[in-house]
């Protein structure tokens, strides 16, 4: 006599798995589990949305089983472009959808990456703006991309909520390009007693209302700024008023300024303000080398993420390293200067600390984009010999287990006035040569640095011409219409390495990314836009007498 299944043993099982391969066997396996496994789908994944065959197909199978199902619907991702809706099923598709987000009483999350597109997607339905400012149950709100009505949904929501993300690029009627303070407090304040993690998309904050009154924001963990714009003075004691318990992310991603006496004073006042109060430590600091620098910051950071650093600000990032103490560090780092960023990139008091190292490398060719800078180097005396040389005498003395390299090239031919191409046509065919063979790397890395234990390496560029015909002014003052940018090659090239008894052995890709997420070997979203490769394919072509991917 076969033995009977245990029930409770095989849900408990199923409870506590969360690939979706595993989940999907286990519903094909009888019918009694085919709940527990649909239960379990929906709490653990988010569903997204993209177009009418997912919304009725979502919708349906919610609708199959409506009571067991409909309270588990958890989490909803809605990204739908203009086109993806079917003019026959739009009617059909907005009403399912309409339907999901009134009738799903236990939504914790909404993601719209993209509001405005997707509501214009939806046939500008007026009733997607009404459900989803009344949705009462969100713990988690995100509003990626500008939208007129972002505002008045943050403004009437009645969820607690605990994560906002938000572009709030059209806040207020003020000209101004950064966001004053009092309209983003008058907007937060209802929310602000609940809000553990804010992320404001789009326009940067002025930060620089000193001694003013700002709201509290009493259980606010991670906050985070991102806007592609230069920095007004931020006041250190101004975010430790209104973020008092902060001890996870703090980021200002996009934002930049120089480093000039005024930015010095600044960071001597917000020392000296926390000197009173500050934060324990932190989790995580992101942004330009000059702003966090600007911070002074006096609490300990676990991860430290640097993008803007070059031969000009080797002295902010070492006061920022020597303060923040990390143990993870990503830095991104412009060698158009010249290689002698790399002595004393880490000061000898950080780098026995580091354990985890990311250095994102760019060579750019600026020189034939006719910037004028007196001290960039000339791409065409680049060796890779005396480069790499220059990267493992900066490591010395870390003990690193996880060092990830990114080499970024990224070449513009110069046509003015000869059709000269100023660049190392040995260094780029080094670093392809890399790409094509980074055992030999790895080899090198973890044979000078004995306590690694994971090497991931990464290569990639592009080959662009600035096409300008006979008859057109001579740079900078011919006009826009008559130049265009063509790109000729572009390749890309990642690895990742574990160490056996020393010897490099090569990851499979899945497990390399996994890895690199589960170690905070992570990038900023300026170092993921710059690795973007407009055309990626597997086809080689030669050009100018060496390889790159077209």
């Amino acid at each position: 006599m076969m033995p009977e299944l245990d029930w409770d043993a095989l849900t408990s099982i199923c409870n506590h798995v969360r690939d979706v391969p595993t989940i999907s066997s286990i519903s094909l396996t009888c019918r009694t589990l085919r709940a527990v496994a649909a239960k379990r789908l929906l709490e653990t994944h988010v569903v997204v949305l993209t177009d009418t065959r997912s919304i009725l197909s979502f919708h349906q199978f919610v609708n199959a089983d409506r009571t067991t199902r409909l309270p588990f619907v958890c989490r909803l991702r809605i990204d739908v472009l203009p086109g993806r809706i079917d003019e026959g099923t739009r009617e059909e598709a907005v009403q399912s959808l309409l339907d999901l987000l009134q009738q799903a009483t236990h939504l914790k999350s909404l993601v719209l990456p993209r509001p405005e597109s997707t509501y214009r997607a939806l046939g500008s339905e007026p009733r997607f703006l009404g459900v989803i400012s009344h949705i009462s149950t969100l713990r988690e709100l995100a509003l990626e991309r500008r939208w007129a009505p972002n505002e008045e949904i943050v403004s009437n929501t009645p969820s607690r909520l605990r994560t906002l993300r938000v572009s709030l690029a059209i806040l207020s009627d003020s000209d101004a390009w950064f966001l004053e303070p009092v309209p983003l407090y008058s907007l937060l304040e209802r929310i602000a007693p609940t809000l553990e993690v804010l992320e404001v998309i789009g326009r940067p904050v002025a930060f620089d209302n000193r001694g003013s009154n700002s709201v509290v924001f009493p259980a606010m963990r991670s906050f985070r700024v991102v806007a592609v714009s230069h920095m007004t003075p931020i006041w250190t004691e101004d975010l430790v008023r209104m973020f008092p318990v902060l001890d996870g992310t703090l980021a200002f991603e996009g934002l930049h300024c120089p480093y000039k006496e005024a930015h010095r004073r600044v960071r001597e006042l917000n020392r000296t303000s926390q000197l009173q109060k500050t934060w324990k430590s932190l989790d995580r600091v992101i942004g330009h080398v000059n702003v966090i620098c600007m911070l002074g910051l006096s609490c300990p950071a676990r991860h430290l993420m640097l993008d803007g650093i070059c031969g000009h600000s080797k002295g902010q990032l070492g006061d920022a390293l020597a303060t923040i103490r990390p143990t993870h560090v990503k830095l991104s780092v412009d060698l158009s200067h010249g290689m002698h960023i790399f002595e004393g990139l880490l000061p000898p008091e950080v780098a026995p600390r580091l354990t985890h190292l990311v250095l994102f490398l760019s060579f750019c060719d600026y020189k034939s984009m006719l910037i004028d800078d007196d001290d960039l180097v000339d791409m065409k005396t680049a060796q890779w010999s005396a480069f790499l040389a220059e990267v493992m005498a900066a490591l010395n003395g870390t003990r690193l287990t996880h060092l990830r390299i990114v080499l970024r090239c990224s070449i513009t031919l110069d046509n003015w006035p000869s059709g000269s191409t100023p660049y190392s046509k040995d260094f780029l065919t080094a670093v392809r040569n890399v790409g094509e063979g980074p055992e030999g790397l790895a080899s090198e890395l973890m044979g000078a640095f004995p306590t690694l234990q994971y090497v991931f390496l990464t290569t990639t560029g592009d080959l662009n011409n600035d096409w300008v015909p006979p008859d057109a002014s001579p740079p900078p003052f011919g006009p826009e219409e008559h130049a265009s940018l063509v790109r000729q090659g572009q390749w890309l090239s990642s690895s990742g390495w574990r160490s056996v008894s020393g010897t490099p052995e090569r990851l499979a890709s899945d497990v390399e990314e996994e890895l690199l997420e589960a170690n905070d070997l992570i990038l900023t979203k300026g170092d993921h836009s710059a690795l973007q490769l407009r055309n990626p394919k597997s086809v080689t072509r030669e050009i100018t007498g060496w390889l790159m991917y077209d």
